[in-house]
């Protein structure tokens, strides 16, 4: 168990694509992120330059299809310590549910899954929480490709998909998702879902080992509980706000959800060099942004997700976040 440490979703692209022969300058163009610092809180990719990672690896590969191709190079390896874990768990429902809860650890939130069990059918249902458009056929596929290759490398047998609902219009050629996804798929439809075979649940780890599962899933909240510790106040709170689009609490209230008092909030706050409002406005520049960009949701529509209660006094915070106006911003790069 030399690397406990889970791979993160960037150094994963970074590896597949200089198995590619793409340098990682290549991988983050127009990003502004640099390779040596995505370690750093501040250095992670945030949901616009995340999405320009993933248009940038479609046009260096030329591969239209190339979120199934990532998905089914996705190891287990990957997933350090928790890889351990998921290994050694008694059943794929024990091993599921692990991984969710530490998911966190290897994941940035910009898709998000929810999974339920509705009339004795087991559905995965795929959330583009931040409205990057262009990009979520590219989640979709990854998602269910990788899916499908870590649930058969845990139970070392074949994971069927048995329906794929997507919300994006059939591709010219849909051959890849036939050999790949094996089901019946459903374009132009209201929701993303997947369904799966509720019975797989059960499916025995063929290397299960309770010992050794309680062992890695200790080292995996050690490793979670570090992780929280190091990361900034700044960074949860972002994270917290980009996650829960439409939902701006006050400061209380946000410190409500950290579990500390308000006073404390603003103290660590102020060590940081940093203000809630400021925290606030950051995140809304940035999701009014995308919404702007990658949606047709009108001035009013966005003013009240972002819970401005009137257009006007979006347009007015917008001028000052950018210096454009909403429908210069709507045909223009703006600087993000």
């Amino acid at each position: 168990m030399r690397d406990l440490k889970p791979k993160s979703k960037i150094d994963f692209y970074l590896e597949r694509m200089a198995q590619r022969g793409f340098t990682p300058a290549q991988v983050l163009e127009g990003t502004g992120l640099r390779p040596d610092r995505l370690d750093d809180p501040h250095g992670r990719p945030r949901p616009p330059q995340y999405r320009q990672i993933i248009l940038n690896m479609i046009q260096l590969t030329r591969d239209p299809y190339l979120g199934i191709s990532l998905g089914q190079e996705f190891k287990i390896s990957d997933l350090g310590i928790l890889g351990y874990a998921t290994l050694s768990a008694p059943t794929l429902k024990a091993s599921r549910e692990l991984y969710d809860r530490y998911r966190d650890l290897n994941e940035q939130h910009v898709y998000l899954s929810r999974n339920y069990i509705a009339n004795g059918r087991w559905f995965s249902e795929i959330q583009d929480v931040h409205l990057l458009g262009d990009v979520l056929r590219f989640g979709i596929e990854e998602f269910v490709s990788q899916t499908i290759e870590l649930a058969s490398a845990l139970t070392n047998r074949p994971f069927p998909v048995l329906e794929l609902h997507v919300t994006y219009p059939q591709p010219p050629d849909i051959s890849r998702y036939n050999r790949r996804f094996n089901c019946p798929i459903y374009f132009n439809q209201p929701r993303n879902i997947v369904v799966f075979d509720i019975n797989r649940l059960q499916d025995p780890i063929s290397l299960a080992n309770d010992e050794v599962f309680k062992l890695c899933a200790r080292n995996c909240e050690l490793l979670a509980s570090k992780s929280r510790d190091k990361s900034e106040l700044t960074e949860t709170i972002c994270n917290y706000l980009m996650n829960n689009p439409g939902s701006f609490p006050t400061l209380e209230e946000m410190a409500c959800n950290l579990k500390m008092g308000a006073r404390t909030l603003r103290r660590r706050l102020v060590e940081e060099d940093i203000s809630y409002q400021q925290i606030l406005d950051q995140t809304r520049k940035d999701l009014a942004i995308q919404y702007l960009k990658h949606t047709a949701l009108t001035p009013k529509e966005i003013g009240f997700l972002l819970g401005y209660s009137s257009v006007s006094n979006f347009r007015r915070a917008f001028k000052g976040w950018t210096g454009k106006t909403l429908s210069d911003a709507r045909c223009e790069e703006v600087m993000v």
